[in-house]
């Protein structure tokens, strides 16, 4: 057999430079079956109007950093041109575009710009695994990967590399000679049968991460793949249902090998911080904790950020937490009214649960954040304003306040279509960007004003709030109190 080589795409938002594991991982599966991988990145080319963290440092939810001061700056180079040309000088056998549901449509103009080519073309990631219906009617999208793509992407391209048709290749969804081929999905992957992620075929300038207001060197490392808990808002909701019959999606990576591999990329790539994929890195055993704590501080010592769930939040962990050097975690809060998130989120947590694991955290000297989201579907103003009074009792250091985005796989999604906020083949914004949905009690316009004004409200005085209130409007008086708050709060509570 001959060589054998994928173009893989990235298809990203602008300037989110955190390393993706799934890609890192997809690449190493394929060097290891003997296949020659290249990536295409839209990361640096101007996509977008502005980043997701220009975005947030503006709603005053973290702080400003720039990388045009370590020369990072949009390529200026027109992406569909530079894609074409790559895909013209390299000549893939096979083009593989992982896209979320945002950069989706980026994704398929790049796939129509080399359709004459005749390249079979496979997409997979989060919109393909719960739109694949949608996804495999474009004329340019020949396959559709609906779940993990590592083995049933290895397969393919073995099939297409000894002249088969991948017609029968669990995971995937095939258009051959007129005809669709739907095949079941495979079992989940035992995630201590992966290889290291490669990291190789990334642009150096993808190890930049802003956290806490500092750009470090940033390795991103996958110690749990899916969720325990099912929230309503969220995808991994979607993947328990598709993985229902195999017994779930949820696993644990080996600690062993996962330090391994950190120790490895830490020397290679001279790492100064690391970002834990981990739903709810706390949701776990206190020995599988202790573990990786000790194997953490011999072999890897940097610090890290992690996000947890309140209910796992105990004196015993949080003092494991900064024993090992947790540098930064995120409490997802989500909304401050009890009864929608029991019947609506899938969060039948009690807000004193919530108040002390902040305060639990607060006396531990990590750096915290609550983690809220604003315009569910149902969702009042009284309700969002529920959550800033809960956001007021907790004081964490950091108030993140993002839109609900009913993201294709999150069980909320067919509350929206159904109810006729979002239709079956709308994409949903980006969640730090901007709302998806006009609803009857909460219109677009007046969601987008709360979330601007949502930590002036947090952090402030009440007898300010008439003031405050002026902030939600978008015109000149509106946006001139913004500013002038802005301003103090960086002062007060950003130093």
């Amino acid at each position: 057999m001959g060589e054998f080589r994928v173009l893989l795409i990235n298809c990203n938002t602008m300037l989110d430079t955190l390393v993706t594991a799934g890609i890192g991982i997809l690449s190493a599966c394929l060097k290891r079956a003997e296949v020659d991988v290249k990536l295409f990145d839209t990361t640096f080319y101007r996509t977008a109007e502005r980043t997701g963290d220009e975005a947030r440092a503006c709603a005053l939810q973290v702080k400003k950093t720039d990388f045009a001061d370590l020369g990072i700056v949009p390529e200026e180079g027109d992406v569909v041109e530079d894609f074409v040309k790559l895909v013209e000088t390299y000549r893939p056998h096979l083009i593989g575009l992982s896209a979320i549901e945002v950069t989706y449509p980026l994704g398929v103009r790049l796939l129509e710009a080399v359709r004459p080519l005749g390249i079979p073309t496979i997409v997979g990631g989060p919109y393909a695994t719960f739109a694949p219906d949608i996804v495999i009617r474009e004329e340019s999208v020949d396959m559709v990967c609906v779940g993990e793509g590592e083995d049933a992407l290895v397969e393919v391209c073995s099939r297409l590399r000894e002249g088969r048709e991948p017609t029968d290749v669990g995971n995937v969804w095939a258009k051959r000679g007129g005809k669709l081929y739907k095949n079941p999905v495979r079992p989940p992957i035992d995630l201590t049968t992966l290889p290291h992620q490669d990291w190789t075929v990334y642009d150096p300038r993808r190890f930049w991460k802003p956290m806490g207001g500092r750009i470090s060197v940033t390795g991103t490392f996958e110690m749990n793949r899916g969720c325990p808990y099912t929230c309503t808002f969220c995808i991994n909701s979607g993947f328990d249902r598709i993985y229902g019959a195999h017994g779930g999606y949820y696993r644990e990576q080996d600690i062993d090998r996962l330090v391994d591999e950190m120790a490895e990329k830490k020397e290679q790539y001279q790492l100064a911080y690391v970002y834990l994929v981990a739903e709810s890195f706390l949701t776990t055993t206190r020995s599988r904790i202790e573990h990786f704590g000790k194997l953490y501080g011999e072999r890897v010592g940097l610090p890290f950020w992690v996000e947890a769930r309140p209910e796992s939040i105990t004196p015993d962990k949080v003092e494991l937490l900064k024993e090992i050097g947790c540098e930064g975690i995120s409490v997802g809060l989500e909304s401050g009214n009890a009864e929608l998130r029991r019947t609506r989120l899938g969060r039948d947590i009690e807000d004193k649960t919530i108040i002390r694991a902040f305060e639990l955290l607060r006396e531990s000297g990590i750096r915290v954040s609550a983690n809220n989201i604003i315009g569910f579907p149902f969702e009042t103003r009284e309700m969002i304003f529920e959550t800033i009074e809960l956001n007021r009792t907790i004081q964490a250091n950091g108030v993140m306040v993002s839109y609900f985005s009913p993201y294709k796989g999150c069980t909320l999604r067919e509350v929206c279509e159904v109810e006729g906020y979002i239709k079956d083949a709308d994409i949903a914004m980006d969640y730090r960007l901007g709302p998806s949905m006009d609803m009857p009690q909460m219109s677009a316009a007046a969601l987008a004003g709360l979330h601007r004004a949502f930590p002036l409200y947090v952090k402030f005085p009440k007898e300010e709030w008439p003031e405050i209130r002026k902030c939600e409007a978008f015109t000149p008086e509106g946006d001139a109190a913004f500013r002038d708050y802005s301003e103090r709060y960086v002062k007060q509570f950003m130093s």
